[in-house]
């Protein structure tokens, strides 16, 4: 272990132990990088290995059928130590490796590649690495593209911390709310006829539910920006790196390249499904319009349903955050939709009448459930959209039987 003492290792390791991987389960958007890694490369082992205290943990793996080995000198832990990939052709004829277990025993391993996992913060926290039984070198190409997979391992780590930092927002969030609530419950009850200050404590309510709501919009938009500018660019690159191995590829590899082009298609579609969900780009490019047709669009061949869209043509932009409370019911409308109706179409309808923005989700489902004394049932998605809609004095009405529900919802423009 001295040759390691030149790293920064409890920056390193604390580095490491912010990203809470360790020890978690498979997950598919790193074994699918281990197994591109593998095909790219030709090689029967691929590994995303991070470098522990005395460990090596693998948290994707291909050919290898241990979930980590001990931490000593030779491959990952001294590929970490260095800035860019790390070769070597002939474990067996390297003086410090000939004696290493992993030569000497199963697997056997003879060639090995790695290029270090670097965080946005300079720490190199583990590898991704290529293994073979045999001795050769990777082509030019094919470094290039362990490197850029590399960066992707780094990314997903990135994004899978910035989805906890969401959930930790969203659960902080509710216990503001719900602390908040019984604040004024308490009150309330010990304020019974002074209607003033009941009044009062309502509009605090709101006031504070209006802030959290906007500050859910504002994370939502940064998270859905790092995906498009970061997650998104890299598996741009990763295409692009892989349309240019398609014509060297042998007719035996043809259709591996051809699948792999599919799952870097496939993972950037899932990308801009996520990004829309959290927050439309076009959005605040083009408008509501464009955002609108492209999100229900994407959301009508998930959920199975075919729904229509009318934007008036006079339909221009919006001030105020009136387009995401309006793009936030839409998007809450199909998704109830979705959940609760069992209809196979839907429709989306946005129009100005008068002075003020209408919107109208409608579909031709079961209809709402009724309460023991025969009135709908609120659920938490409906109260969120009259939260939305209140700073702006809007109101949202809901009509619903056995032949669907209709939800419209008015605010001024």
């Amino acid at each position: 272990m001295g040759s390691l003492q030149s790293v920064h290792e409890q920056q390193r390791l604390s580095e490491l132990y912010r990203y809470s991987i360790l020890d978690t389960p498979s997950e598919s958007a790193f074994d699918d990088l281990a197994k591109l890694a593998a095909f790219i490369c030709a090689t029967p082992i691929a590994l995303v290995s991070l470098v522990d205290t005395d460990r090596m943990w693998f948290k994707a793996k291909v050919g290898l059928s241990v979930d980590e080995i001990p931490r000593i000198d030779g491959f990952c832990s001294s590929a970490i130590l260095g800035e860019d990939l790390r070769m070597i052709a002939d474990a067996q004829a390297d003086e410090e490796l000939s004696s290493h277990p992993l030569v000497t025993s199963e697997p056997k391993i003879r060639f090995y590649a790695g290029v270090p996992l670097v965080t946005p913060r300079g720490f190199r926290i583990g590898t991704l690495c290529v293994a073979d039984t045999r001795p050769r070198a990777l082509t030019a190409e094919q470094s290039t593209a362990l490197a850029t997979l590399a960066r992707t391992v780094v990314t997903q780590l990135e994004l899978r911390l910035l989805l906890k930092s969401q959930m930790d927002f969203q659960s902080r969030t509710d216990d503001v709310v719900t602390t908040r609530t019984a604040q004024l419950s308490a009150a309330n009850e010990s304020l019974v006829g002074e209607t003033w200050e009941r009044a009062q404590g309502e509009r605090a309510l709101q006031e504070l539910s209006g802030k959290l709501l906007t500050a859910q919009d504002d994370e939502r938009r940064r998270i859905a920006r790092e995906l498009h500018d970061t997650t998104g660019q890299t598996l741009a690159a990763l295409s692009m790196t892989l349309a240019q191995m398609k014509p060297n590829a042998s007719t035996a590899n043809a259709a591996h390249v051809e699948e792999c082009v599919g799952l870097v298609s496939s993972a950037s579609a899932e990308l801009r499904s996520l990004s829309y969900l959290l927050h439309p780009p076009l959005m605040d490019v083009i408008g509501l319009g464009a955002a609108v047709q492209e999100f229900v669009s994407e959301f009508g061949k998930r959920a199975g349903i075919d729904i229509t869209v009318d934007i008036a043509k006079d339909f221009g932009r919006l001030g105020g955050n009136r387009e995401i409370v309006i793009f936030r019911i839409i998007q809450e409308g199909l998704a109830n939709v979705h959940r609760h109706s069992g209809s196979a179409t839907a429709s989306v309808k946005l129009y100005y009448a008068d002075q003020d923005v209408i919107v109208e989700v409608t579909d031709q489902g079961r209809g709402l459930k009724l309460d023991s004394e025969g009135k709908v049932k609120y659920g938490v998605g409906i109260k969120s959209m009259q939260e939305r809609l209140r700073p702006f004095r809007g109101k949202l009405e809901l009509n619903s039987s056995a032949r669907g529900t209709k939800l419209t919802a008015s605010l001024p423009r």
